[in-house]
């Protein structure tokens, strides 16, 4: 007895014919909408920092046709174990090691076309340290003791605030800015650095350290990392340079996703092998080194190579009276 085959219905010879088209479709669909989903947030994102941060967009503090006038100067002892914050939103921050116990804290203003009375530069001392704030005026601007700062709904302008700093060996320092480059130069103490668009350059003789950014690259000098505290270097979009005592003993934790992770020192791996993430234990172990950039390469070398790193200027001397 013979069988004839059931008819195909239109609709499983529709799918047999396109089934390759619908599912490629299917998947280009859910990757636009992904796509769509992720730029949302970062226009969200970006929305609420263009909020946040009080400059124009064809600011540039390096333009010839800027005004600079020296707006703060505060000069005082403080003692080596004690703590110096400097919170910023537009400009730049210079750190420079001193052997004066005294601590000296210069702020710049520099403006186009804005009235630079619009910012105006604090310092909140308290039994722990001292902190200097530049504070735009908005719908809140704050400044406490311990680096407490805020700064929200600010007048749109063009005003930048420049910190330079002489800091007394043995002294810890947290700066921050949004909007400019961090520079701290043999550092005595630990050192905590923190922007959003701009380079870190930081150079310590004592750990831990801490930098971040989001836009630019970081180099780091630790001469010892100390027994306790770790190194966290993090960055998104910028490479990262970490030069380290040569008898360095420390776990490893360094990764990337469009670049690499090269290292001068000795490592026992932990886990497999990848060129952009790597687990190891360098020397006996310790403290953990955590390197993190999406968009950059990740080196470690040992002190002696030459690391490229800002040279933080002097502070300027006091103008005379006039």
């Amino acid at each position: 007895m013979t069988v004839e085959p059931r008819a195909e219905s239109p609709l499983v010879r529709f799918w047999r014919g396109w089934r390759k088209e619908i599912i490629r479709g299917g998947i280009v669909f859910a990757v636009v909408v992904s796509l769509g989903l992720m730029l949302r947030n970062v226009g969200r994102s970006l929305e609420s920092l263009s909020a946040f941060v009080p400059f124009d967009g064809d600011f540039d503090a390096d333009r010839g046709d800027r005004r600079w006038v020296e707006a703060f100067r505060w000069a005082n002892v403080v003692p080596a174990g004690q703590q110096v914050w400097i919170r910023n939103t537009n400009g730049e921050i210079r750190v420079q090691a001193s052997e004066s116990p005294e601590l000296l804290v210069v702020a710049e203003k520099s403006w186009r076309r804005s009235a630079p009375e619009l910012v105006s530069v604090v310092a909140v001392p308290d039994k722990g340290g001292v902190t200097f704030c530049a504070l735009w005026e908005g719908r809140e601007s704050r400044c406490e003791a311990g680096g407490e700062y805020q700064v929200s709904g600010p007048k749109r302008n063009d005003v930048a605030v420049r910190f330079i700093v002489q800091l007394p060996r043995g002294v810890l320092v947290d700066v921050s800015t949004v909007n400019g480059q961090v520079s701290v130069a043999e550092a005595g103490a630990p050192v905590v650095a923190r922007t959003v668009n701009g380079a870190i350059h930081a150079a310590t003789s004592q750990g831990p350290i801490t930098a971040t950014t989001v836009n630019g690259s970081i180099e780091a000098t630790i001469r010892a990392l100390g027994r306790e505290g770790d190194v966290e270097l993090t960055t998104v979009n910028g490479s990262i340079t970490a030069a380290l005592p040569r008898d360095l003993n420390a776990q490893l934790e360094a990764r990337t996703v469009h670049g690499r992770v090269d290292t001068e020192y000795p490592i026992v791996v932990q886990g497999r092998v990848n060129p952009r993430q790597l687990q190891a234990r360098i020397g006996t172990g310790g403290p953990r080194l955590v390197l993190s950039t999406v968009n950059g390469s990740v080196r470690l070398v040992e002190q002696g190579v030459v690391v490229t790193t800002n040279v933080v200027p002097a502070v300027p001397p006091k103008p005379p009276h006039p």
